[in-house]
């Protein structure tokens, strides 16, 4: 089952943009929700602070002129003086009105009761007409006392803008802390879910390039399957599709191949055996321009033989690779055997095969190897013009035989270098020779070379072609004793 089935590559895209982002913005959001909680607690506790401490001096401020005019009233004796000090005590209480609403500690709340307590005693004596000279003298002294109590209000309210600093301080410790541990923890899990998503999105569509591949190479042996989002499984189950029809495709070209080889065997046969009997001259003697029509007929029966050879060779090359033979092959004498075949058909057209040959050994399947340089061979012969030559050279380098064969023909284009290695393929460059090919000769050398663990190449050269074998798995030292 899928960690997050989606119907489409495009809802896994947003699913994953979604679910990356969102612990992102968990850690804005809880960032802003700190930032907002701090500066709101920082402006109210200093806005706090600031009031108490004003408060606290206009208290300092109304009890010293209070005192003064019931100093005053002390010694002149009028009433009136008493208005001052009423309109002073009306400002002191709504001083302390203010004082109360604020967050006070209750030791500053019960100070400012026992400030108000006071003042009040002291109000009562001097409202009261009766209160004798001694006791309003006791009352104004009681002023000092009040004065002590609006200091100490003053101190304590100084204080509160230390500790609101404090506290807000703490708070953005705190908040700090907070947002360093999401950082650590939503960061690293972002990344994660990143990763998460990205092998989510990537491995199907690594899975359909594969699968691509695979058919572009020839591979329909494997089964397509492809996972993720739902539409990416409809196309891998058409690619599935479509192997299954370029495999029915491959095993009707394969029976195809079979079936024709074996029926153009049938009539190859007697002529084979007529042409025979006439060189032999069984039927009769044969004049000399008898006898050389005898003989092109030989050599024409031969490559259509070569050539019907080839397609049973193609068909069952796969088989042919469970039989692979293992002796020491000594490929400068092989390649002189091959060459002396190919040597009729060469002088014919007046082209030279030039052999430069060191004594090279490898360990391989005989017929096979002779198989490579054959078709080797015989392309180069069939695209090499009249009065042109052939170079067959073969060296050790490195513990590997490498075989070069160079032809003086029009040579590969570049564009074609990648496909001429491919089953049936001719390339634009036409044969000079009388018989066209069937385009299977370079594409079985390839595969016999990879049976061996070799390798095949087209070295640039500036006219005709330039093929270049190389066979790691040498014989011993890879040298032999040349009997030539």
């Amino acid at each position: 089952m899928a960690l997050f089935p989606t119907r489409s590559i495009l809802q896994l895209i947003l699913l994953g943009f979604v679910v990356v982002a969102l612990p992102l913005v968990i850690a804005l959001i809880t960032a802003a929700v700190y930032v907002d909680r701090l500066t709101t607690h920082s402006e109210r506790s200093v806005l706090e602070a600031v009031a108490a401490t004003q408060s606290s001096r206009l208290l300092v401020e109304h009890l010293t002129a209070m005192e003064r005019s019931a100093r005053q009233f002390q010694v002149l004796g009028d009433r009136s003086l008493l208005d001052a000090y009423r309109a002073r005590r009306k400002q002191l209480y709504q001083t302390v009105g203010e004082l109360r609403r604020l967050d006070l500690k209750p030791l500053q709340r019960e100070t400012i009761d026992t400030l108000i307590g006071r003042e009040e005693a002291v109000y009562r004596r001097l409202d009261d007409s009766t209160t004798s000279a001694a006791d309003i003298a006791a009352a104004i002294e009681s002023f000092s006392a009040l004065n002590a109590s609006a200091r100490e209000i003053l101190s304590e309210s100084s204080q509160l803008i230390g500790e609101s600093v404090g506290e807000i301080q703490g708070l953005a410790e705190r908040a700090r802390r907070l947002l360093l541990w999401q950082a650590l923890t939503l960061i690293p899990v972002a990344l994660l879910l990143t990763v998460l998503f990205i092998v989510l999105i990537t491995r199907p569509l690594r899975q359909l390039d594969q699968s691509i591949r695979r058919l572009g190479d020839g591979h329909f042996g494997q089964e397509i399957t492809v996972g993720g989002p739902s539409d990416l499984k409809e196309l891998g189950r058409r690619l599935e599709w479509m192997r299954q029809r370029l495999l029915a495709l491959e095993n009707q070209k394969v029976s195809f191949l079979r079936h024709v080889s074996h029926e153009l065997k049938t009539p190859l046969t007697t002529i084979r055996e007529g042409s025979e009997l006439l060189k032999e001259q069984v039927v009769g003697s044969l004049n000399e321009e008898q006898s050389e029509i005898v003989n092109m007929l030989r050599q024409q029966s031969l490559k259509l033989q070569k050539l019907i050879e080839d397609l049973l060779s193609f068909s069952t090359l796969e088989i042919d690779s469970l039989r692979m033979g293992t002796e020491p092959v000594a490929l400068d004498q092989m390649i002189r055997e091959v060459s002396a075949n190919h040597k009729l058909a060469a002088r014919s057209r007046s082209i030279e095969l030039r052999l430069k040959l060191e004594p090279v050994a490898v360990t391989g399947d005989r017929e096979k190897l002779r198989t490579i340089v054959d078709n080797l061979l015989s392309n180069a012969v069939k695209y090499t013009p009249d009065k042109g030559y052939v170079d067959i050279s073969l060296t050790l380098r490195d513990g590997a035989a490498v075989i070069d064969v160079a032809d003086t023909g029009p040579g590969i284009d570049p564009d074609e270098r990648d496909k001429i290695f491919a089953a049936f393929y001719q390339g634009r460059a036409r044969s000079a020779g009388p018989v066209k090919g069937s385009g299977l000769g370079l594409s079985i050398a390839r595969e016999l070379i990879h049976l061996h663990h070799g390798t095949i190449e087209i070295i640039g050269a500036d006219g005709g072609a330039h093929f270049r074998v190389t066979l790691p798995d040498t014989g011993g030292d890879g040298t032999h004793n040349d009997p030539h």
